[in-house]
């Protein structure tokens, strides 16, 4: 019974900071069992012992490069054991914020960077919507859809944290980019260290490193880890306008360009779908793109209102038939 109550406090405990109605379940967990408050203290002594850690390694001289040596994933579950005082945790667990904040949506084709007042800068991509609060204890964001790359200022006493739904990040100090689609969530690192878990977890948190990422596909399943740091310095090029190819598929490209844009790439000839493609190419340009194609790949490129298509050349047999 204790070890389901410290698994059910560890849960409470990394969903911090709580909207308003999770505060209501908690406030009703709480006064189930008079065990429950000395199970929570346990559990946020635990995640401030993994914050500690994450500042550490965030004020760390010796930047962290994954490319040089991809080191075992770090795992850590939350629970009693830890060597901090439960009164270390009381202030954070009646301390939290029951704000709105500050909503935020942009449209197709729409990329914003967005300074916070807390010093930190919120890179947010094309048809994303994604809530944000600081807090005096703390600074969360709510994506709901979409894609953010988030320099975090360093704060030790306010955790950084987002939630994508079925996943969570948290940071006191680093960059990292966090996307939810219809195929799941991927946390991605480019500077300094980021713990990420399962929002239906009993406590369990990742930690990675610049060049790392975790793929999330269910609720409450473990992540897949992995180690990349050129393809995740290449699918961020969208902060700086651009789309950055490395033989990926023509199909693949295509994608990416509509993602951005109203007038829409269509392939009329499956047979080209799967094209690899490398360069280098502005977002918002894609009759240029479409243009290039015509030529590399020689192909008919036809362009209306609302479409650019494309399709291979018909070639002329020595019959004269095409």
């Amino acid at each position: 019974m204790q070890d389901r109550i410290e698994q059910q406090a560890a849960e409470w405990a990394v969903r911090h900071p709580l909207r308003r109605d999770e505060q209501a379940q908690l406030d009703d967990w709480l006064s189930q069992d008079e065990r429950h408050g000395g199970a929570l203290l346990r559990a946020m002594a635990g995640l401030s012992a993994i914050e500690t850690a994450l500042a550490a390694e965030a004020d760390t001289d010796e930047p962290v490069h994954a490319e040089d040596a991809y080191r075992p994933t770090r795992r850590w579950l939350l629970g009693g054991g830890v060597g901090l005082t439960a009164a270390a945790a009381a202030s954070v667990v009646l301390g939290w914020p029951r704000l709105i904040g500050q909503h935020i949506t942009t449209a197709r084709g729409e990329i914003r960077r967005l300074p916070l007042a807390d010093g930190s800068v919120a890179t947010i991509n094309s048809d994303s919507d994604l809530r944000i609060v600081l807090a005096g204890d703390s600074r969360r964001v709510d994506l709901a859809r979409g894609q953010a790359w988030f320099q975090v200022a360093k704060d030790r006493t306010r955790p950084f944290v987002v939630d994508a739904g079925i996943a969570q990040a948290r940071a006191v100090g680093t960059a990292f980019s966090v996307v939810r689609g219809r195929d799941g969530v991927q946390v991605a690192v480019t500077e300094g260290v980021v713990a990420v878990w399962p929002s239906d977890s009993s406590g369990m948190m990742t930690i990675l490193e610049a060049g790392q990422f975790a793929n999330f596909k269910t609720a409450g399943a473990a992540p897949t880890i992995g180690s990349a740091p050129g393809e995740i310095e290449r699918a961020l090029a969208w902060r700086n306008g651009e789309i950055a190819l490395e033989n990926d598929s023509l199909s693949e490209a295509v994608a990416s360009f509509n993602r951005y844009n109203r007038k829409q790439i269509v392939l009329t000839d499956q047979s080209l779908a799967e094209e690899k493609l490398v360069g280098l190419f502005k977002l918002d340009k894609p009759e240029n793109f479409a243009s290039m194609l015509g030529e590399s790949l020689d192909l008919d490129v036809s362009v209306t209102s609302d479409e650019i298509r494309l399709a291979r050349k018909n070639k002329i047999n020595d019959d004269g038939n095409p």
